[in-house]
């Protein structure tokens, strides 16, 4: 009965500080100014304005063209205006597709410059050394790269979420964003594997031990051969039954 009754204490502790939390949380946001309120409806453009910025941004002559690009006919374009309605999910749509931001397509700043094609791509037979490149493979290209977190238990690799990013992150933690680059949580620290560097040199690496998992500090040494070192000691790698992952390039740690 006494511990039943410690684990219910524990547990209120804990719910209880997670309200207290979720509170500050709360009033954080009330004392927050954002660029447009939260609990409040702005004015989003709509009717002729919304229309006439959708003929500017297609570069279409007039809305028979417009409407057949997006599947809209002269009857809505005329409730809209009528009634100055806001298409929003048509916008959302847009936004989607093309990567024009909401901020532009619901409030204009007509000055702005927006690229439209910056997500689409031709639908035209291309090649690159001799090979078909496909639409799909095209689109993916402009995807955001992403790269999977694992950790290590019983030395095995345990999928645990995947996180997107851009070029430029991928680039300045030394990692390409291949499939098989990956992050490994470990002790609250977020290792970036590179899988293009399997050549051991010197330093912190993902490898396999008859197919055990396990991170370690290696190194080649003068003679040759490569050394993990553990602990003050050292032991040479069997190369028939060690495999190289990766080699950790970035730490991202938590504080």
């Amino acid at each position: 009965m006494l511990s039943v009754r410690v684990v219910g204490a524990t547990r209120w502790k804990f719910q209880s500080r997670d309200i207290i939390d979720q509170m500050k949380n709360l009033v954080n946001i009330k004392n927050t100014q954002f660029r447009i309120p939260l609990n409040s409806i702005p004015e989003y453009d709509g009717g002729e304005t919304v229309i006439l910025r959708l003929l500017s941004l297609f570069g279409v002559r007039h809305r028979l063209e417009l409407g057949d690009l997006l599947s809209v006919s002269s009857g809505t374009f005329a409730t809209w205006k009528t009634r100055n309605t806001t298409p929003f999910e048509l916008l959302i749509r847009i936004h989607l597709a093309t990567g024009v931001p909401m901020e532009y397509l619901c409030f204009g700043h007509e000055g702005e410059s927006v690229d439209l094609m910056k997500y689409g791509v031709s639908t035209k037979t291309e090649y690159i050394d001799g090979q078909v490149i496909g639409v799909q493979e095209r689109l993916a290209s402009y995807r955001l790269p992403s790269l999977k977190i694992f950790s290590i238990e019983n030395g095995n690799l345990k999928p645990s979420s995947e996180v997107c990013t851009d070029k430029a992150f991928l680039q300045l933690v030394g990692v390409t964003g291949d499939d098989s680059d990956l992050i490994v949580k470990d002790a609250g620290h977020l290792l970036f594997i590179n899988s293009n560097e399997t050549t051991v040199s010197n330093g912190q690496y993902l490898f396999t031990i008859n197919g055990i998992y396990q991170l370690g500090n290696l190194g080649m040494l003068p003679d040759g051969n490569v050394y993990l070192f553990r602990e003050g000691d050292k032991y040479q790698v069997n190369p028939n039954t060690t495999k190289i992952h990766g080699k950790v390039v970035s730490v991202l740690e938590t504080v």
